[in-house]
């Protein structure tokens, strides 16, 4: 198997996790231990107070649980995986949709997701939505600096 065939499957290892119902317990465990120790979560978009980079796996695992917690009745649809000519590069196509817990407002969101891999983990994922729909799912800033508030009391736990 050459290391794009390996890769693709790792793509659809993470997002087999992203089925109803999301990861808790020991497959959260195992998702959060995709990424590298030194990956990053790029989300360019992502309207402040949150951060638009949230490096390493730890901490990426914290952001995990806040958003599953979030939104637990998350669905994926209409995904696409688009190869590059760079065997560790993917570029996924999705859709998401929920009710976001702290609002109970509608969460549906469309993406586009460049997932990079290094040696068997994840190292990068850069994530492109609309953040009006963050902004308005989520309560604005003032739901979202409480979701940045949980991780960070997390991280420092």
């Amino acid at each position: 198997m050459d290391i794009r065939e390996e890769n693709k499957k790792i793509v659809e290892k993470f997002f087999g996790y992203l089925q109803s119902p999301l990861p808790s317990g020991s497959d959260l465990v195992e998702m959060k231990n995709m990424f590298s120790d030194d990956a990053v979560w790029e989300m360019p978009f992502m309207p402040a107070p949150l951060e638009k980079a949230i490096p390493g796996r730890a901490l990426i695992g914290h952001f995990l649980d806040w958003f599953f917690a979030a939104v637990p009745d998350m669905r994926i649809s209409d995904r696409v995986v688009h190869p590059t000519l760079d065997p560790n590069l993917f570029v996924i196509e999705f859709k998401a949709n929920a009710t976001v817990t702290m609002t109970g407002k509608p969460y549906n969101q469309t993406y586009i997701l460049n997932m990079q891999i290094r040696d068997g983990k994840l190292a990068l994922l850069r994530e492109h939505f609309d953040s009006m729909v963050v902004w308005e799912s989520f309560g604005g800033y003032d739901g979202l600096l409480e979701g940045g508030a949980k991780i960070q009391e997390a991280a420092a736990a």
